[in-house]
């Protein structure tokens, strides 16, 4: 797998980044995350990356095509700390929501897939439990996710954002990702 255009950059190691803005790599290249789980909703160039860095990667994915090539990928660099959960069926958050393995709680969470709004919520309550890292690409951004009762929802956080100097496919509201560190004493969302 290659960088297939300019957003997505390569770390030093020769491995595709998450694509994620420029700026936010920056931030996450100097976590440590060896010991760390992280699940992501939504596969991609970031499953590669982050399990050359982190202890154990979940990833749901609906793309059958794209699940085979990252698996391939991740197995010829030996890279089988996780598993991207292949969905059957996906067309209610539900469904979507119910790949996600029961038995681990993870530390960091990534919403860039489908059903965002939901995800939010989800990743939301799960890390209130232990505490947690909650990122989110795209977020509030034109043309992909603009949604303002998951902007509300967030507000009780404090927003880590990091913006794409020089993207300029938007009305206003550019291609960001955002972070919030996930306190666990608050109380479970309905």
């Amino acid at each position: 797998m290659y960088a297939q255009n300019k957003w997505q950059i390569k770390d030093p190691n020769g491995i595709i980044y998450p694509w994620y803005t420029h700026p936010f790599l920056h931030i996450l290249e100097k976590w440590d995350l060896e010991n760390m789980t992280w699940l992501e909703f939504g596969a991609g160039y970031s499953t590669i990356w982050l399990r050359s860095r982190c202890k154990y990667v979940d990833s749901i994915e609906t793309d059958k095509e794209w699940i085979i090539s990252v698996e391939e990928e991740c197995q010829k660099n030996n890279f089988e700390n996780g598993k991207i959960h292949d969905l059957e069926s996906w067309d209610t958050s539900e469904e979507y929501l119910d790949a996600v393995p029961k038995n681990i709680t993870y530390d960091i969470i990534t919403v860039d897939g489908i059903w965002r709004d939901e995800c939010m919520i989800w990743s939301l309550n799960h890390l209130r439990r232990n505490g947690g890292i909650l990122i989110a690409d795209n977020w509030q951004q034109d043309y992909v996710w603009v949604n303002q009762a998951t902007e509300i929802l967030m507000n009780s956080y404090k927003i880590n954002s990091f913006i794409q100097p020089d993207h300029r496919n938007h009305m206003g509201k550019p291609w960001q990702t955002a972070y919030w560190e996930i306190d666990k004493k608050i109380k479970k969302l309905v």
